[in-house]
């Protein structure tokens, strides 16, 4: 009977700490909205949030986790944004009748710019499977474009 009532007390001052955790302590509060703005594919508002949280208590791993994560994310979505801008100029150049060496030395250092930066990034566990997905098809696009140019 003494450990029901002992376990009770314990599962009650527990409840209390978490409801104290992420109603009263900002930085909590913080982080479980970044959560949400995460969630919601908001990267940019997650980062900031969990950002602050992070900065007033660095003992939170929840802001740390959605930190990093967003900071990947944000990454991801940079080089898919990039690379529709450079396959844009690409097209441009590739639209013309005649493509003099200069502009295909731009095509060639765009590609391996653009490969290289794909390279680079880091997926994490959180992150978002469509936008690895946008990212690698993008980076496909450029492979193929090198290869065709380039590699013969």
């Amino acid at each position: 009977m003494l450990r029901k009532i002992g376990f009770v007390i314990l599962l009650i001052v527990f409840a209390f700490f978490i409801v104290y955790l992420f109603l009263f302590n900002d930085s909590y509060k913080k982080s479980l909205q970044a959560r949400v703005y995460f969630g919601l594919k908001e990267y940019d508002k997650a980062y900031m949030l969990s950002n602050e949280a992070y900065l007033s208590d660095s003992y939170n791993r929840m802001a740390l986790t959605i930190l990093n994560a967003s900071k990947a994310a944000l990454k991801y979505e940079k080089y898919i944004k990039d690379a529709k801008n450079y396959l844009k100029t690409i097209e441009k150049i590739s639209g013309k009748k005649s493509i003099n060496t200069s502009e295909l030395a731009k095509i060639k250092l765009i590609c391996e710019v653009m490969i290289g930066e794909y390279e680079k990034l880091k997926p994490i566990v959180i992150n978002d499977g469509d936008l690895v997905k946008s990212a690698t098809k993008e980076y496909k696009k450029f492979k193929k474009i090198y290869e065709e140019l380039f590699k013969k």
